[in-house]
Order: structure tokens, then sequence, then C-alpha cells
């Protein structure tokens, strides 16, 4: 939930009084919610820099798979749960960007694709069909005729359901990159170190003259925990929740994987699996597969989760060759604002504590959500005058690379 302390009353005059040297807004953290962010306030007549310690997209932004979600994926028992109605309106809103209309020019955003699809074990598809039906759920779901399904399923038994679900996967690397190029010169990338001062908040970067800023937005996913502790703020409190994923690609030489993007749904209120599919570096198709098994492997070795995860796919997509795949595993925490039963956030969590606004998106396709809620914190105009360099190639921006092309990435 959202506290109201609004720094409109707190700071009324020094927020909008100019001075050069003292920027409006400083975000920390240059995942996709701190760009959007970015992008929102600098639009706003804001003067803003963002400071990201390690490269654009670290941790959960460039872990995450994609998924622009419109709630199928929180109501698979039929009811739309509060979730769900969080996100009920971000495709649409994210379409609009895509096709350069929207609030933000995210075109050249590479839409790996244009929907995704869910698929069943067992014959649950008039559970599916009742989700389509509630009024909360703004996404279409519709039944895909054999004659219509992408490669993956054209093999699949009849017995098997498939449905299209209209919600774009993104490429979540070009998402960054489309973001931060047009405002790249309000954007430092380096280590820092961050302390607060009467109605100021002082940055000083590993490089560059420190930055000086009447208000900070704290948006560094896992990071804001240290944040806070540096500010010495108990509130409010962070938790995560671990997942273990896991990437899967054909062998060299062999036959390359068809591109899956959905959910494999059985009779739980959560995906069995959930894959997404992205070219890696050296061209070769890598799954991207989450889910309840990558949530039930954090315990596991990577070997053990390999082997359970085998057994998912062969019974989820038996009717595909996945016997002799390499595998990989990557650990990823999901960070998000404490809650007293520490179950996930029904949607962003966004609170001010003075000049200090801290915010978790909880989901990527929050985030226009998330930059909504942090203006609300903050007065509707700054004084502006901030430089915004014309802009530099990706390698400039130093973005983080996507996990399957990670040097650090094992393979069996």
């Amino acid at each position: 939930m959202m506290r109201t302390r609004d720094l409109r009353r707190i700071y009324p005059r020094t927020l909008s009084s100019p001075e050069p040297h003292i920027h409006d807004v400083v975000i920390l953290g240059g995942g996709i919610a701190g760009l959007w962010t970015l992008r929102r306030l600098l639009a706003t007549g804001f003067s803003v820099r963002l400071i990201e310690r390690h490269a654009l997209g670290s941790l959960q932004t460039m872990a995450s798979q994609g998924i622009i979600h419109g709630g199928i994926k929180y109501a698979l028992t039929g009811e739309a749960s509060a979730a769900s109605r969080a996100i009920a309106g971000m495709p649409e809103r994210w379409r609009d960007c895509l096709a350069g209309s929207g609030e933000i020019d995210l075109a050249s955003v590479k839409v790996l694709s244009p929907r995704q699809y869910l698929w069943t074990t067992t014959g649950i598809g008039s559970r599916l069909a009742g989700v389509a039906a509630s009024r909360a759920i703004r996404t279409s779901v519709e039944s895909v005729d054999r004659d219509a399904l992408p490669e993956a399923f054209r093999g699949a038994p009849k017995g098997v359901s498939v449905y299209s679900v209209d919600e774009p996967v993104l490429d979540p690397r070009s998402l960054v990159e489309a973001l931060a190029r047009p405002v790249c010169g309000t954007i430092d990338i380096g280590a820092y170190r961050l302390r607060r001062t009467g109605t100021e908040v002082q940055i000083e970067l590993e490089r560059g003259p420190a930055v000086r800023a009447r208000a900070a937005v704290l948006v560094a996913g896992a990071g804001n925990g240290g944040l806070l502790g540096e500010l010495g703020l108990t509130t409010p409190r962070q938790q995560t929740r671990p997942l273990h994923m896991l990437m899967a690609r054909s062998r060299v030489g062999e036959a390359d994987l068809p591109a899956v993007f959905g959910h494999c749904v059985g009779l739980s209120d959560k995906p069995r699996i959930t894959i997404t599919t992205q070219a890696g570096a050296d061209g070769r198709n890598t799954w991207y597969v989450g889910g309840q098994v990558a949530e039930r492997g954090v315990g596991l070795s990577p070997a053990d989760l390999i082997a359970a995860a085998r057994g998912e796919l062969a019974a989820c997509l038996r009717w595909l060759d996945t016997a002799r795949l390499e595998w990989s595993t990557f650990r990823i925490d999901r960070a998000e604002a404490a809650s007293d039963s520490g179950a996930r956030p029904d949607g962003p969590m966004v609170f001010a504590s003075g000049n200090i606004v801290t915010a978790w998106p909880t989901k990527l396709a929050l985030a226009p959500l998330t930059a909504d809620r942090i203006a609300s914190l903050l007065p509707p105009q700054g004084h502006g005058g901030t430089s915004v360099a014309p802009g530099t190639a990706s390698e400039e921006l130093r973005i983080c690379p996507l996990p399957w092309d990670r040097p650090e990435a094992t393979w069996t």
C-alpha cells in the first residue's frame, strides 16, 4: 500500500526554488521502473538524474521473461484476484507505447511475440473460458483452432487445448535501450555513496562531481534494502522471493528449438512452467523457463533442478523431443515491500518518508503504474533545465547482458 505523506506538503518551497546545481530528483536504480520514472519526470519538467551502480537493467529487469501480463496468469481459478485487477490495463498502455503513440515512444523495442499462449495437459478448458469472461480481466483469451496453432504446438495431441492471450512478450534488453538512449545525458553508471543532509540528498560518485537533489527515488530492486540502510531508514522493509530459473537450448548442429511463449497450466492457480524464447549471441534459440518449477527449485542444486525440469517438459510438451537439450540455471531474488504474511504484493508498492520515495514495481509490466504513483508523491512540476544529451550506443550505456549470454553461464 502507498503511504500518503506527499512531498508537496513536506517541501513546498525548496522543491520549487530553482537552483541550477541542485536537481529536483535523483533516481537510484537503472531498471525498467527507474528508467520509466526518469522519462516520466523529464517529460513533466523535472530536473532529474538517474544513477545505476552496475549496468542498466541489472538483476530483476534482465532476468524477467519480458511478458506484459494483463492478469490472466493470476486468475487461473476463474475469478479475478486483486493482482489481476491491478495489472489489467497494462497491455493496452504498453501497446500504445510500442506503436509509438503512447506516453513514451517504444517503437524501437523488439517484440518477441505479439501474444502469448496458455496450453493444457488436462481438460480444463471450461475454466479458462470463465477467466476470459471475467469483467475484471481486459485481456481477451481465444481458443486456437488446430490449423492455426504455432509451430511448437502443431504436434500436440487432440486432448491438449491451446489459448491465445493478447499480451506481448518483449526483449528486455532492447526495452532498456529504448528507454535510456534518448536521455543518456541524464544517466550515470558507477559506484556511489548516498547520504541525506537537511532537505537535500547527496550522492558522491566514483567518477565525476557529487550530485545534489531535493528528493530521491529508490527503485533499485533488491538494492533498495541497502540504500534504505545507508539513509538510516527502518521503513519500509524489504522482502525477497527467490527463483531458480532455467535455460535450455539445442546442441550445436542439431535442429533449433521452436519458439514458445506462454504458460502450461494445470490444476493449480499458478502455471506449471512459463517459457519464453529468444536467440542467444550464437543464434540458437534459448528457452527461458520459469513458473512453479523455478519456485520449487530454489532449494535444489542445478543438477537436481534440471532433472525436475526435464520431467516437466516431458509432461507439458511431450510431443516435442527435449531429451538432448543443453541446460543452465540462473538464480534471482524478486524484491518487494515486506508484508506481514510474506505474500507477494498485488501491485506496485510505493512509500514516501520525508524527501525519500521508495518503490518496488513487483512486475516488469507494472513499471508505468509505478511511475504514476511515484510522480503522485512529487510536485506536479519541477523547474526544468535538465540538459539531455543525444543518444549513444548501447555499449556506452553499459546495458546488462541477458542471462544466457553472460560469461558466467555454464551449460550441461
